[in-house]
């Protein structure tokens, strides 16, 4: 079964790219939930977030901030939603990886509420006893991965995002405004 991103990643299927590096890819969203939807996703292939290498997470994390300040500040808009599902039980319809960019409205009709319920003292003690016995791997896991990571992502990150957005906009074809957005991002 073809992966639908990296496909799109490849160039062999088209999709309406609005940024792309040496490490993802940013598309307007064409079955989109509302106006100036965008999908930022790796070009490499993961199903799951738990899969990308920190780099990419805080990589892909960062653009996407990025991007959302240029949805803001182009389309007019209120708010944004930035979304990852997750595995297929948190609805993720294409197996790989992405963030989702929602350009957020008043009064748009978009339902992305849930109701909270009240857990059982039960619940909420089966559920602390569990994550707090699974804390000192949170802890090894966590404290092993900054270390190194962290480092190397304030050398990676911060210039890469500059360098390939400035790449991006020098194209003199290029007019998509949100391109254009990005430039003025401190």
């Amino acid at each position: 079964m073809k992966c639908e991103y990296c496909e799109i990643a490849k160039g062999k299927l088209q999709g309406e790219k609005i940024y792309e590096d040496k490490k993802i890819v940013a598309i307007l969203k064409e079955t989109a939930v509302t106006h100036g939807h965008v999908v930022v996703f790796p070009k490499k292939h993961y199903v799951i977030m738990e899969m990308v290498p920190d780099s990419l997470i805080n990589y892909i994390f960062n653009v996407a901030n990025k991007l959302s300040v240029a949805i803001f500040e182009s389309l007019g808009v209120q708010g944004t939603n930035i979304i990852v599902q997750n595995g297929t039980g948190a609805g993720q319809k294409t197996p790989h990886f992405s963030v989702e960019i929602i350009p957020r409205r008043e009064e748009d009709g978009l339902q992305l509420d849930w109701k909270p319920k009240q857990l059982l003292e039960e619940e909420m003690d089966l559920a602390f006893t569990t994550l707090k016995g699974e804390g000192n791997k949170f802890s090894e896991i966590v404290g092993k991965d900054q270390g190194q990571d962290q480092e190397e992502e304030k050398e990676v990150v911060i210039d890469d995002a500059k360098t390939d957005t400035e790449a991006v906009l020098e194209k003199k074809d290029e007019e998509n405004y949100l391109l254009k957005s990005l430039n003025k991002i401190p």
